[in-house]
């Protein structure tokens, strides 16, 4: 999220994770004046529902992620996807990346064992956030994981969200809402067998403890063991998630909620050169089981935990105060090699680097609104204020090292270890710290009136960062502010269809950049014009969507041109990225056996600005395909002999992508095929899901011609659960 270049540039990209996403929302206004008493009270409505109330089956109905109230899909002027619980175990999806990859226009170098986000919608990096608060802000290779099985749904927010979520790029929101205390009663037990040794086991308990449903509780648990994608080591996981319920009335409820993850691995995406993947090579294609690392070195260990509380209170038909604070912590060893592109004058010998990577974050979000709904005239209202605060810690110290060269073709690993880091192929030591302060304060007001819904919002943020680069001695402090906005109108028309158009505005700071003449760099900004349509055929649980859209985001950082910087050390921020484009999208029952989720986007991503190689090409960080497609269709008998029987496929498909920064690398298109079997029978369900059911070879993208990355490779997964 936050724009970091300068010195230790190789190891700032890979490590650098000091920002912190300004994001959450939240307000505290808690003392407000009532409106006059000639105002229509309206009456009070409980917006506490457990997240699987806000959907039916694969269809999304109502959602908080877009305005932060209990809102009705059809009346939020952005697009939003939801993916349900339904969803993710119908299609198999292990980790978040794979349950988004049937969202329209995701685009991504494909699951990672590290990460979720090597991915990008309407051509940026999304932002996470889990249960309406931003997750921490780190390193790609030290990503907040959420693991599939604990989630409840996943809300897409597309386009500028600073309105209520404070800093972030100007794409997308990713909100992923976890399995929490609610009072229902669950007991599900399950196990996972598939690929790569895979064994899974996984735990779903939770209900309430007293016969008044004042005490609810929920446990949720998934430990894993299994082999990496490729090397000797191993892929382990464990995560788990208690929360506990307090509702000692009809108008308070406070649930309070803890989760732990500890992940151990090794690399999954191998950086390859284009010669031999893209590119030919007179030594033939590259294997696609190839590995980079070193054995005896590769180590990945992380560990994560966080803490926290939803605290609402009615206080009467009209106010409604919530509070939401969560502790969250964040710690990586990570020791590695890597590729970064063939040896000079060889086409056999891949240049590597050994790096040392010990990051840490902490992070604190307290995020407070209050919400009134009342009537004035012949106009309803939904009214929120909201002040929030959020902090973010980061520690990095990376150390980097030229490693032995590998043979691509012949390949003989010579060990490496850490002695390599003070010998004579040493790259230095990265000592940073990073601290963020923030503060957003924000109004809105949805408006409505007979089928008319406008919705007005405007957010005020101050951020303080300070940054510490220990390895140089140097110290650099920046405060910055920003508004932003958002206007948009929805209309509920006849047969189900709902247009709706808006304009919406984001910032993101810059930290971490040596501007040319000195000073400090302003934020990025973003704006985005989008007009879309919704279909909700009556009598159906089925929803259409279309949308055009056009995102520009400036003061982007480009390099100084030549002619004023002949050294080529400092940057300005003349930079501008244009990204602009079409999705479609359907999902939900065409009968009562057939079920579809549907996607196309077609989108055009510019470097419409910049002073090197990539003005006028298109981005290349993450693959951004033209055009992304994708269908997953699912067939369930319930009569019969077959009743409970259930067969569904899915086709993924994206055009070619351009490689390099100045594009002159082409990454071919590729389409691939899913496959599901799946059996229910009373307390059991038995599945079977095949992503790339043919093992389709291809590259998912590259960065460079020193860096392309392979697709997944076919996966079957094969599960059981049982409940009672």
């Amino acid at each position: 999220m936050w724009t970091e270049t300068g010195a230790g540039r190789r190891a700032t990209v890979i490590a650098a994770g000091g920002a912190l996403c300004v994001a959450a929302a939240g307000g505290a206004c808690a003392q407000a004046s009532a409106p006059g008493a000639t105002g229509a009270v309206l009456p009070a409505i409980d917006v506490r529902g457990p997240a699987d109330a806000s959907s039916v089956g694969l269809v999304g109905r109502r959602t908080a992620t877009g305005t932060k109230t209990d809102t009705a899909i059809h009346e939020i002027p952005q697009t939003v996807n939801l993916v349900t619980a339904q969803q993710i175990d119908m299609t198999g999806a292990t980790d978040l990346n794979q349950a988004l990859r049937y969202v329209p226009g995701f685009a991504t170098f494909g699951a990672d064992s590290r990460t979720d986000w090597y991915a990008a919608l309407r051509g940026f990096t999304p932002t996470l956030y889990v249960d309406g608060l931003p997750a921490p802000d780190t390193a790609v290779i030290a990503n907040w994981r959420v693991d599939p099985y604990t989630i409840d749904s996943i809300a897409v927010l597309r386009g500028p969200t600073s309105v209520l979520y404070g800093a972030g790029e100007p794409g997308a929101i990713v909100d992923a809402h976890t399995k929490l205390a609610d009072g229902e009663r669950v007991r599900e037990a399950g196990v996972q067998i598939g690929n790569d040794a895979r064994k899974q086991a996984m735990l779903d308990v939770g209900d309430t403890l007293d016969p008044d449903r004042k005490y609810a509780y929920r446990f949720v648990g998934v430990a894993r063991d299994g082999n990496a994608v490729t090397g000797p080591n191993g892929n382990r996981r464990v995560a788990l998630a208690p929360s506990f319920r307090w509702r000692p009335n009809a108008d308070t409820s406070l649930t309070v909620s803890a989760t732990f993850l500890q992940d151990s691995g090794d690399i999954s995406s191998n950086f390859l050169p284009a010669s031999g993947t893209v590119l030919p090579n007179p030594n033939g294609r590259l294997s696609q089981d190839l590995y980079m690392g070193d054995p005896s070195f590769n180590d990945y260990r992380k560990k994560q935990w966080s803490l926290g509380y939803a605290l609402e209170h009615r206080v009467n038909a009209i106010w409604t105060l919530h509070q939401d604070v969560r502790w969250s912590h964040l710690s990586l060893d990570d020791a590695t090699v890597f590729g970064n592109g063939l040896a000079p004058r060889s086409t056999t010998n891949m240049m590597r680097f050994a790096g040392l990577f010990q990051l840490n974050y902490s992070r604190l979000d307290v995020d407070n609104h209050a919400q009134a709904r009342f009537g004035t005239g012949p106009l309803e209202h939904t009214l929120l204020f909201g002040v929030q605060f959020d902090r973010q810690t980061t520690t990095n110290s990376v150390y980097l090292a030229l490693a032995p060269s590998l043979d691509l073709y012949h390949p003989v690993y010579r060990p490496v270890t850490a002695a390599i880091f003070s010998g004579p192929t040493s790259l230095g030591h990265v000592d940073q710290y990073t601290a963020m302060n923030a503060v957003g304060v924000y109004a809105q007001d949805q408006i409505r009136w007979q089928r008319w819904t406008l919705t007005l919002g405007g957010r005020e943020d101050v951020v303080n960062a300070r940054f510490d680069d220990r390895t140089a001695g140097t110290h650099a402090q920046q405060d910055v502010s920003a508004f932003s906005g958002r206007v948009g109108l929805t209309y509920r028309g006849d047969a189900g269809l709902s247009p709706y158009v808006s304009y919406s505005t984001s910032f993101d700071p810059v930290i971490g950049v040596r501007m040319f003449g000195g000073g400090l760099p302003k934020p990025t900004r973003g704006a985005q014009t989008e007009a879309g349509l919704r279909w909700e055929p009556a009598g159906r649980n089925l929803m259409l969507n279309a949308a055009v859209y056009q995102i520009d985001q400036t003061h982007v950082v480009t390099p100084t041109p030549v002619n004023l910087d002949p050294t080529g050390t400092t940057s300005v921020q003349t930079g501008k990225v244009r990204s602009r484009g079409v999705e479609l999208s359907a999902v939900g029952k065409l009968t009562r056996e057939l079920s579809i989720v549907a996607s196309y986007a077609y989108q055009d991503v510019k470097n419409v600005q910049a002073n090197d190689a990539s003005l006028n090409h298109w981005p290349v960080s993450v693959p951004l395909p033209r055009q992304i497609a994708s269908m997953w269709a699912d067939w369930t008998w319930h009569t019969g002999a077959l009743a409970g029987l259930g067969v569904g496929g899915g086709v993924r498909y994206q055009s070619a992508s351009a490689g390099a920064p100045d594009n002159s690398l082409t990454v071919p298109s590729a389409t691939l095929y899913d496959l599901a079997i799946h059996y229910d029978l009373p307390h059991w369900r038995f599945a079977v899901n095949v992503a790339n059911l043919f093992d389709r070879r291809y590259v998912s993208g590259c960065q460079s011609y020193a860096v392309c990355v392979f697709g997944n490779e076919r996966t079957v997964l094969a599960s059981a659960k049982y409940d009672w």
